[in-house]
């Protein structure tokens, strides 16, 4: 029976992907990829950089967005709020999805500066890290969604 719905996934996955264009799907790629090496990096108790990874999932998901939607490169910009202005989106999120998208704004921005990442580190622990992890893939499956 697993197999059975497994494998209707993997039939539905691929002929969504079919549907989008060839580097809406690329980006998409990007972004579980990853969204993957979030997760790697938890189980190794790396929290900072698997919460950078998270923001890259999600930064990956809105440039898949804006390409389906406008058929032009996406923004050059790492600051997720911005990219789901120019994605068109912003009306859409509820708070919950906002607060998520300013956090991970942060982990891009601060932990690429050493006198940020101290402070930045000491927040990351396994709790929050799980939560945010947990909430990364909740909102990148929501972003897929609206591109069906």
């Amino acid at each position: 029976m697993a197999k059975k719905i497994l494998g209707t996934k993997a039939r539905f996955i691929e002929r969504w992907c079919s549907i989008l264009k060839p580097k809406t799907k690329n980006w998409i790629n990007l972004a579980q990829e990853d969204f993957e090496v979030a997760g790697h990096l938890f189980e190794k108790k790396k929290y900072l950089h698997c919460l950078f990874f998270c923001q890259q999932t999600i930064e990956k998901a809105l440039k898949a967005i804006y390409h389906e939607k406008y058929d032009k490169t996406p923004p050059r910009k790492h600051d997720l709020g911005a990219l789901v202005d120019a994605a068109g989106i912003l009306s859409q999120l509820d708070k919950l999805k906002t607060d998520l998208l300013d956090t991970l704004s942060l982990y891009y921005i601060e932990s690429r500066y050493a006198e940020d990442r101290d402070a930045l580190a000491k927040n990351c622990t396994r709790v929050v890290a799980k939560d945010i992890i947990d909430q990364t893939g909740e909102i990148f499956e929501w972003l897929k969604n609206i591109m069906k």
